[in-house]
């Protein structure tokens, strides 16, 4: 009960106790005067306290539209949208440069290691000294090694490259093959020419020469691979001399120097169709000889990584494995550059070992009957829509 009614109450007990009763009805009245005075004043004060409570609403209505209007801020979403196009756009240019850009990008590479060596091929000049200049200036361009420096010498067809230590020179009447390997992030350049130094070769550097163009002209998708077997065959046998049955062009791919499809240098091939955005070493073979090779196993100087683990007891199998895991893991590699890394005698005895393990597999000197001839070309080819681009050759 609140105070005011106590006192009421009070009042009430002390009037009938010492007035009469006229008095007492007056005395009602005062008091129903007084009680609706009081209602009076509640409801004044209630009055008053309304206009607060509609302050406080107004207040409140005010409060919840500040933060809508703080909300709202064109200028800091204007900056933040600017910055994720400018990302955007910095990551499409980095995409724009796909595989025929970096396919052109060592093709470029490789025409200028080809025209020095054509410098500095000369009779009495170093097969060592030449590898180790081509593969030296490939670096210099910003290239990798795609494979060895092959330089392969009259009925030698393929895959001579220099060891540590070659004393072999190029003699007069000789006719040098120089095959060379450059890729950037995996994407190869593979090209090759032929020099001559007799005065009786000229047909058989065309014969490869004329046979290479006339793939290269016909090559494109939708093209089946007998049809360019065939148009190689009949040009180098228009010479007189015989296409390698053994050797081939062959695919290329992103740190893949041999793909599964290979351009025969002969007819009667099996077909299979070309299609764009595929790439292509198209490499032909003329010889005087019997157009079949055989491996040198005596002249081995080029190795490839096998993809598995094995397990190694020899030290110097241990370190050699671990430079070509290091360096070499894609693409073919030589005698030489390992020994640049863990000495010569230690690089024979672990390559030979690693040989026998399973763990590495040899790629020896090719070679026509003694006596005979073998001339190369090679360019590199990448497929477009309808037609094609050659990489390794000089912008018309």
């Amino acid at each position: 009960m609140s105070k005011e009614s106590k006192k009421a109450t009070s009042t009430k007990k002390t009037a009938s106790s010492k007035k009469p009763a006229a008095k007492t009805a007056s005395s009602k009245k005062t008091t129903t005067s007084t009680e609706t005075a009081k209602k009076t004043t509640t409801k004044k004060k209630t009055e008053a306290k309304s206009p607060a409570k509609k302050k406080a609403t107004t207040k409140k209505v005010e409060t919840k539209k500040t933060p809508a209007k703080a909300s709202t801020k064109p200028t800091a979403t204007k900056t933040v949208t600017k910055k994720k196009v400018v990302k955007k756009k910095a990551v499409g240019k980095a995409e724009e440069e796909g595989p025929l850009e970096k396919y052109l990008k060592a093709g470029e590479i490789s025409i200028e290691v080809k025209a020095l060596l054509r410098e500095k091929a000369k009779v009495g000049a170093s097969v060592l000294e030449l590898c180790e200049i081509g593969e030296a200036k490939i670096t210099e361009l910003g290239g990798k090694w795609a494979f060895p420096l092959n330089i392969s010498i009259n009925n030698i067809a393929a895959h001579y490259s220099a060891p540590p230590e070659d004393d072999l020179r190029i003699q007069k009447g000789d006719i040098v093959k120089i095959d060379c390997g450059v890729h950037i992030d995996g994407y190869v350049a593979d090209t090759a020419f032929t020099v001559s130094f007799a005065d009786d070769h000229g047909d058989l550097i065309k014969a490869s020469e004329e046979a290479t163009k006339a793939a290269i002209d016909m090559i494109r998708p939708g093209i089946t691979t007998d049809r360019l077997g065939e148009e190689i065959e009949s040009i180098i046998k228009s010479y007189d001399y015989r296409p390698i049955r053994e050797l081939t062009g062959h695919q290329l791919d992103q740190n893949l120097l041999h793909g599964p499809i290979t351009i025969p240098n002969i007819s009667g091939t099996k077909g299979i169709k070309l299609e764009e955005g595929q790439a292509f070493a198209v490499e032909t073979f003329a010889t005087s000889g019997t157009g079949s090779i055989h491996p040198d196993e005596g002249r081995c100087f080029i190795f490839h990584l096998l993809p598995y683990p094995i397990g190694l007891r020899l030290d110097a199998s241990r370190k050699a494995r671990k430079v070509i895991l290091a360096k070499y893991r894609e693409f073919p590699f030589t005698t030489r550059w390992i020994a640049n890394e863990i000495t010569y005698p230690t690089t024979k005895v672990a390559l030979r070992d690693l040989t026998t393990k399973g763990q590495i597999k040899r790629y020896p000197a090719l070679c026509d009957v003694k006596g005979s001839f073998v001339s190369q070309a090679e360019h590199t080819v990448y497929l477009t829509g309808n037609s094609r681009v050659v990489t390794t050759l000089p912008k018309q």
